[in-house]
């Protein structure tokens, strides 16, 4: 007879056992979602970051082509001889390779 007791109570930590794995099954569906959720938001915030710092960089590029334009303009013999030291410059430096 000392069986039957043993098997309820066996019977009863089973269905404790159960209902915690349930409820543990849950909550690891709850954290997966979470997670991807936070990773969506990181990834759509490093884009903008980026497309941003994009953005910023092709303004100062562009600032920085026109300085130039109104230098030349402005003092085109100057940049006609840097121009030419610069090539004179790479071709010595290009030749003894």
């Amino acid at each position: 007879m000392s069986e039957k007791p043993d098997l309820s109570a066996t019977q009863d930590n089973l269905a404790d056992l159960r209902a915690d794995l349930e409820q543990l099954r849950g909550d690891v569906a709850k954290l997966v979602e979470t997670l991807g959720k936070t990773a969506k938001q990181s990834v759509k915030s490093a884009a903008a970051d980026a497309e941003n710092a994009a953005g910023e960089m092709t303004d100062w590029a562009e600032d920085q082509a026109e300085t130039l334009r109104s230098s030349i303009q402005a003092q085109p013999f100057t940049a006609v001889a840097i121009a030419a030291g610069v090539g004179a410059l790479l071709g010595q430096l290009l030749m003894r390779r």
